[in-house]
């Protein structure tokens, strides 16, 4: 069942509602009933979440921040025209994977490999699919599928999706779990998941258009698809095995972003092109040959993306203070760009000179106080000079200024007060860090530990048993 699960999250597109005037421009079926009773979007939403655990264990995933933030802001502003959903419940990430592919699961968490964001020819292109994504769960495809299984059982018929999601990516183990009986018909499910594709392009280049990007870029990026097909062949791409593009899919998507044409629509920026151009030095493994080809002109139409890559490369090689001359140049293209900034600060600090490092921290959080990136990489120069009271402050003003907190700053704060020696305000931390990641266990574990810290009888020992019973009720809602 993990297993099968797992392949589930891995291959499938999902889950929440369309308003009544988009199904009007549209001419899309409204949700209704049948859905509803197989699932529920508290359902959806658990489901999701535990598909997210398996992800974090099995799948390898980008872990930087800045691209992560990126993304989540694009996905977030695809959202923002939606006023029925709040664009925060929905969660991004990138799988560190070069194959083309995109993926949503239950409860709006939307994966993208870094191979897509390495292919695209610009910034719209990746949001198209995104919105491809986004609308597969606003039109709830997964709950639907379910519903057209005739099973009203709610972990049986994850089951039997995890099955027939299975059989896509390998043949004999999709037959083999078919013939256990966890499917009934493969074909009548995989016929039900394409035409769902139709109505995902559909309201994704709607959610392109209201946000500002060229609708036309979801066709360019099937031309991008074409054309590499047409050069590896279709069981090449990932992407279209999950997401089957014919001709006619093609022609329609044109006719739908012809109707909502903005060819002044936003096709790319700066900082897409420095986060991808990022990929490419992960994803290399050929870093002189890429130093090399970038130094040239071969790659990317982008100087301040060049620099970036150079200055990126010469970091990982620990030559920090052979890229100075290159951060210069950057910073006189780019002197507004959070991530020249961050990058400079980098070079900075790892070349010894951490006050301008500071310098370049505190120019970002003024402008942004919710980066985590800048946020983050601060309190790392500021945990290497033991500055825990000034680290103190930094994390309380992130936590002002964001909707959002990244998990990874309440894990640097419970080392900040662990430091401090607040015992219990530490595990209280840790417990929060992991409440944000779904592990509740861990959570109360923390939580626990906390409380035996506590004065007996205290208000603080109150509190904390109160939030035990709290997540202990949540984690038995878990699916």
């Amino acid at each position: 069942m993990k297993n099968l699960l797992l392949a589930c999250s891995i291959t499938c597109a999902v889950c929440t509602t369309q308003p009544a005037d988009a199904y009007e421009r549209l001419n899309l079926p409204n949700m209704g009933e049948p859905a509803d009773q197989v699932m529920s979007p508290r359902q959806e939403k658990a489901l999701g979440r535990g598909f997210m655990r398996q992800i974090r264990q099995h799948l390898k995933l980008v872990d930087d921040i800045e691209l992560n933030e990126f993304i989540q802001r694009t996905g977030e502003n695809l959202l923002a025209s939606r006023y029925d959903i709040d664009p925060t419940d929905f969660t991004f990430f990138v799988v560190e994977n070069p194959g083309i592919n995109a993926f949503a699961i239950p409860g709006g968490f939307i994966g993208i490999n870094s191979g897509l964001i390495m292919a695209a020819s610009n910034e719209a292109e990746v949001a198209s699919v995104m919105a491809h994504e986004i609308a597969h769960v606003l039109q709830r495809h997964i709950a639907r599928l379910y519903a057209s299984q005739g099973n009203s059982s709610f972990k049986a018929a994850a089951t039997i999706l995890a099955a027939i999601l299975l059989s896509q990516q390998s043949p004999e183990a999709g037959q083999a779990a078919l013939l256990t009986g966890l499917a009934a018909s493969q074909q009548s499910a995989i016929n039900f998941t394409r035409t769902h594709e139709y109505e995902a392009d559909r309201i994704g280049i709607q959610l392109l258009s209201e946000a500002g990007y060229n609708p036309r870029s979801m066709v360019d990026f099937f031309e991008v698809l074409r054309r590499r097909t047409s050069l590896s062949g279709p069981e090449q791409l990932e992407f279209l095995r999950t997401h089957p593009l014919t001709s006619n899919r093609i022609s329609e998507a044109r006719n739908n972003s012809a109707r909502l044409n903005n060819p002044t629509g936003k096709q790319d920026s700066v900082e897409f092109q420095l986060q991808q151009m990022k990929l490419k030095v992960l994803h290399s493994n050929d870093p002189r040959g890429l130093a090399k080809a970038l130094k040239s002109g071969h790659i990317s139409n982008s100087e301040s993306a060049r620099l970036y890559g150079r200055i990126t490369l010469l970091l990982n090689a620990g030559e920090a203070e052979k890229s100075k001359p290159l951060v210069g140049k950057l910073l006189k293209l780019q002197g507004n760009s959070a991530a020249a900034k961050l990058l400079a600060a980098r070079v900075a600090q790892e070349s010894g000179d951490p006050a301008r490092a500071e310098r370049l921290y505190s120019d970002v959080i003024d402008f942004q106080p919710d980066n985590y990136a800048a946020t983050e990489q601060y309190l790392n120069l500021l945990g290497i000079q033991g500055r825990a009271d000034r680290a103190t402050r930094v994390i309380r003003s992130y936590l002002r200024n964001t909707r959002q907190p990244a998990p990874g700053v309440f894990r640097k704060y419970a080392s900040v007060l662990k430091l401090k020696g607040q015992k219990v305000a530490s595990h209280e931390a840790m417990a929060d860090y992991f409440l944000l990641l779904d592990e509740d266990v861990e959570a109360v574990a923390q939580l626990e530990i906390a409380l035996r810290a506590t004065e007996q009888d205290s208000n603080e020992e109150s509190r904390i048993a109160a939030r035990i019973m709290e997540t202990r009720k949540r984690l038995r809602g878990t699916f």
